[in-house]
């Protein structure tokens, strides 16, 4: 039985994410507002495109994420996704950065994010696994 604390702390890990994944959806109106992306000076029709389709994922996962907060039962799948996205993410922005010229000004948000939760998810999976709710039950 997993204790309420580690509960909590895989509540407020998807939970917070969610949040977070909210705002990342506001860039579906940053072309509407004429502001540009972090590290872009102006959009373009193709950088609007991508604000809208990045925004549109943010804002389904970040609902999912929430959701999923309040249900003990897909804490499992939800903190591997959560975790296998941000450690994906990080590593995709260092690749930009380093082979492909991407400045640490437009890729440093998504790196932050993606750091920072590929490390609580990864907590959140170690909580999960000695709790024994990592463990399939086949009953």
């Amino acid at each position: 039985m997993q204790s309420p604390k580690g509960n909590t702390f895989v509540r407020l890990a998807l939970f917070s994410n969610g949040i977070i994944d909210l705002f990342a959806a506001l860039a579906l109106f940053f072309p509407m507002l004429k502001l540009p992306l972090p590290g872009y000076t102006s959009y373009t029709n193709v950088l609007a495109f991508i604000a809208g389709g990045w925004g549109i994922a943010s804002f389904t996962f970040g609902i999912g994420r929430i959701w999923a907060s309040h249900k003990p039962e897909f804490f499992r799948v939800m903190v591997v996704l959560g975790f296998t996205e941000g450690f994906l993410l990080s590593i995709y922005c260092l690749i930009n950065i380093f082979f492909f010229k991407i400045s640490l000004l437009q890729a440093m948000l998504p790196l932050a994010i993606g750091a920072i939760y590929a490390i609580l998810y990864f907590f959140a999976l170690l909580n999960l696994h000695h709790s024994g709710k990592f463990r399939r039950s086949y009953r």
